[in-house]
């Protein structure tokens, strides 16, 4: 810098333009390398994963891609919510509420045994979302006991989830029956390396 000043301990001066300039040029050069790592991070290691999720001492597994894209959260709690195929929850949730899906997202007059009544009433969840053909859709949500992500040997554990049943299949080939957001994998290095770059 020239007329290199120091004011309450700090340097302070006037660059030149061309200084200015190549600052500025390699700045935006080393984003553009940080977020392509990121990227080649989620698209070739941590694309794929699997979930796990416990529900009154069941336990479903399946294959969850991890969605950038997926940013659906409950409107009144702002808990991140999974979205999975419906037919590979009959494990985990009654039939009572997977054949009436439609019926208890409207609000309709609903026949549950009490038992069922008593267990999941108090868990169900609507949740909007927006996607290509459909601007104004709905999500039935049940709040679980907790999820679990594994990947690359590394797991991450989430007690505070919503899974939303997506009543259509999601992957055109089966490669996958779920969708995770970023946002549930608080602990993982893709996470951190967004906190970086934010930072």
């Amino acid at each position: 810098p020239q007329n290199v000043l120091i004011k309450n301990g700090v340097f302070v001066g006037q660059y030149p333009i061309k200084i200015a300039l190549l600052s500025g040029i390699v700045g935006f050069i080393i984003i553009q390398i940080a977020f392509k790592f990121i990227k080649n991070k989620i698209s070739k290691r941590n694309m794929f994963c699997t979930l796990k999720i416990f529900m009154k001492n069941k336990i479903l597994e399946v294959r969850a891609l991890i969605d950038s894209g997926n940013l659906l959260h409950d409107p009144l709690t702002n808990t991140p919510v999974v979205v999975v195929e419906k037919d590979r929850l009959y494990k985990i949730f009654p039939n009572e509420i997977l054949d009436n899906i439609e019926n208890i997202k409207l609000g309709g007059d609903t026949e549950y045994s009490d038992e069922i009544a008593k267990e999941y009433l108090s868990k169900f969840r609507v949740v909007p979302f927006s996607s290509l053909g459909k601007q104004n859709g709905l999500l039935l949500g049940i709040k679980v006991d907790k999820i679990s992500v594994i990947s690359e040997d590394e797991e991450e554990i989430q007690t505070n989830a919503i899974i939303g049943i997506y009543e259509k299949a999601l992957s055109k080939n089966g490669t996958y029956s779920a969708l995770i957001g970023l946002d549930i994998l608080e602990g993982s290095d893709v996470n951190e390396l967004i906190t970086d770059i934010k930072v």
